[in-house]
């Protein structure tokens, strides 16, 4: 099942950093930068944008694990670039490494993700 996933997918996509995704904004720090939750969230979205056009009708993933480090700043109205690649597939379990990097080629967030398949209406009738 889910044939089309295979290990070696990649994706690209870009965003601005915008006032909502200030540390300032999101009240995880002072400085009007990139806050690390709204970079995770970049990272979950974009894995998430390279699986889920091949996932069959009923399914999704769910992340399961987020290894990141941030290692640069970005201000608001800064273009980022997530780059994506499916490393390694076990079963429903995917894993990805993930890098977001400036307009200008600079390193802002680098990291692993985790993610497992699931049956939509299997996985809600258990919570």
């Amino acid at each position: 099942m889910f044939s089309e996933i295979k290990e070696g997918l990649q994706i690209s996509k870009e965003k601005v950093v915008k006032n909502h995704d200030l540390a300032s904004t999101m009240c995880t720090g002072k400085v009007e930068v990139l806050a690390t939750p709204a970079m995770i969230a970049f990272m979950e979205q974009c894995c998430v944008a390279l699986v889920e056009p091949l996932l069959p009708e009923g399914y999704d993933s769910v992340s399961v694990e987020m290894n990141v480090k941030h290692v640069g700043a970005a201000k608001e109205g800064v273009r980022l670039k997530c780059n994506v690649h499916l490393k390694y597939r076990d079963n429903n379990k995917l894993f990805f490494d993930v890098a977001i990097m400036d307009e200008n080629h600079q390193k802002i967030g680098i990291g692993a993700h985790e993610r497992y398949i699931v049956n939509h209406q299997e996985f809600t009738d258990h919570l």
